[in-house]
């Protein structure tokens, strides 16, 4: 399975809460899984041991902080020991990280040139002069990496030395898959209801998520196969899809040498995956250069989804989350490549509770452009290509008006009320645009009032009547003091409670303020292979707003 993993527990969730008495804990909990929509695969699609691995370890999240914790400092020194030489020698010495206890044995067996040799045989043929080159000229380094292995291994054991034996062999198992290591860390919230699910009733929450297994894992594939249909089946669809993806390679910089081999793929059969548990490891961290979380190697191909096959594409997966997110980030495509566009919003209506790359990249960007764009709109698959045609433009002109005038910009409403007969689709859509924005703010009402207490009736409060009183005037001893006179020295009277309320009240404030979003510029190209790391301090990817093109994609 190689699905972008930001996919972990919320199909999980909305199957727990039909567990909960009351209703507000219902309507909670349903608000808390929409949030993590995305969520639904790695949960449900992992096999049945990584499953009870992963409900057992989500019973103790303070285990999973204090992991993390050591991962970023290990991650950290080790980025520190390689940022100083080239590209292609830090890709080495990433690469052999994969091979489970290989650096320790390479170091075991310095002495022995040959000996080295042979452990490298776990290489492909082709990077393997390249690979003994490096660890001939590099063994105090790869002696400092092992090293640094052992210690963060170590930290590791001494802090599940306290837990359970079954939750230590799940964190014992869930090292080996750092993917869902970093999915456990990234949203605590869900880590821990699920952990208090599980710890309540494990007979059920495990039987909830072997059927939640096989729904899910047939509904994808079944998802799948309409997808190849419907490719098959659109000719100008197809050549399309196939000129995006060499635009796609193009701006993002793949090459077909890039990632020519992958452990995840035989050679002699290329959509036959072999699976394997080399991943980069947990306390290193996958390679800094990649712009988002990849622990796995990929083939360069895999982003679109297809590959060639005596001068026919082979559609093996549904195309990345990274390649939709590129694709609808940018209003050109639409009247490009439109009838791909068409049959993307015709998969989504089709699959839409689906949560998979096609049905998320359509889904953000209708929800991005509920100011224009309405369902009704978008279901008259008639008139769908020529008014997708048309938001393009409309977008593109947007774009160039506010680039003319960076002080001024417009909205897509205000610029759309300024150019009504430019736009007519558009124009004549904005009826069912306002009903379905009015009928979304009533429904969200109506699932607040599910688990919020009902108002109570605003009372009008009585009339106060102000009260003249006279002014005091000071007593005459202290209004004749002489002015060299000090005051008494009374002690201060403190107001805690009214000063933490105003800071707090200030944190809040400044927490709400907003700044008007812009579209952000699509990133940049990884730097060639012969420049060197910089300066590791751990990130958190920046937050997305609107869409966000990548340059390197990591799969769904």
């Amino acid at each position: 399975m190689k699905y972008k993993i930001q996919l972990l527990l919320g199909l999980f969730v909305w199957g727990l809460v039909s567990t909960v008495s009351s209703q507000s804990d219902k309507a909670l909990l349903r608000d808390l899984a929409g949030e993590n929509k995305k969520s639904v695969e790695a949960l449900a699609l992992y096999p049945e041991d990584v499953r009870l691995a992963i409900l057992e370890s989500c019973k103790y999240p303070e285990l999973l902080i204090k992991m993390n914790s050591i991962r970023e400092k290990t991650g950290t020194a080790f980025r520190s020991l390689l940022e100083d030489y080239p590209r292609a020698t830090q890709e080495t010495m990433y690469e052999l990280t994969r091979f489970p206890g290989l650096i320790e044995k390479i170091v075991e067996q310095q002495e022995s040139p040959s000996a080295v040799r042979k452990l490298l045989m776990q290489l492909p043929e082709k990077e393997r002069d390249g690979a003994f080159d490096v660890v001939e000229a590099q063994m105090r380094t790869l002696q400092k990496i092992n090293e640094l292995d052992h210690t963060a291994r170590n930290a590791t054991e001494d802090l599940m030395t306290t837990y359970p034996a079954p939750a230590q062999a799940a964190f014992r198992k869930l090292v080996d898959l750092p993917e869902v290591l970093e999915l456990l860390n990234q949203d605590l919230r869900f880590t821990v209801l699920v952990g208090d699910v599980y710890r309540e009733d494990p007979a059920w929450a495990i039987h909830k998520t072997d059927s939640l297994h096989l729904a899910v894992a047939r509904e994808h594939a079944q998802e799948l196969e309409d997808w190849k249909k419907e490719i098959a089946d659109d000719p100008q669809a197809q050549q399309e899809l196939e000129a995006a993806s060499r635009e796609y390679a193009t701006e993002n910089g793949y090459d077909s040498q890039d990632y020519p081999y992958d452990d995840l793929y035989d050679e002699g059969d290329i959509a036959t995956p072999v699976r394997s548990n080399y991943y980069y490891p947990w306390w290193f961290g996958y390679p800094w250069w990649y712009p988002e979380p990849c622990w796995q190697p990929y083939p360069y191909w895999y982003d679109w989804g297809f590959y060639y096959r005596s001068h026919t594409i082979v559609v093996v997966y549904l195309p990345s989350w990274y390649f939709m997110n590129w694709y609808f980030y940018h209003p050109r495509h639409h009247y490009q490549y439109n009838h791909l566009s068409t049959r993307f919003v015709d998969h989504y209506y089709g699959h839409r509770r689906s949560g998979t790359s096609i049905t998320m990249g359509v889904g953000e960007w209708r929800d991005r452009n509920r100011d224009v764009i309405s369902d009704e709109w978008l279901k008259d698959k008639g008139r769908l290509p020529e008014r997708l045609k048309e938001y393009g433009r409309f977008e593109e002109n947007r774009e160039a008006f506010n680039a003319r005038n960076p002080k001024n910009p417009l909205t897509r409403e205000q610029f759309l009320d300024r150019n009504t007969r430019q736009y007519p689709e558009l124009t004549n859509g904005r009826a069912s645009v306002k009903t379905e924005r009015q009928r979304e703010q009533e429904s969200g009402q109506i699932e607040r009032s599910k688990w919020a207490p009902a108002k109570e009736p605003v009372k009008p409060e009585p009339a106060r009547v102000p009260q003249n009183k006279p002014a005091q005037r000071e007593p005459a001893e202290k209004s004749q003091r002489p002015a060299t006179e000090r005051p008494s020295a009374e002690p201060r009277k403190e107001r805690p409670i009214e000063e933490a309320k105003d800071y707090h009240r200030n944190k809040w404030e400044e927490g709400n303020r907003t700044t008007p979003q812009r579209d952000q510029a699509p990133k940049t190209r990884p730097e060639p292979k012969t420049q060197p790391a910089p300066r590791a301090q751990p990130t958190k990817p920046p937050a997305q707003k609107d869409a966000k093109p990548r340059s390197k994609s990591s799969g769904n």
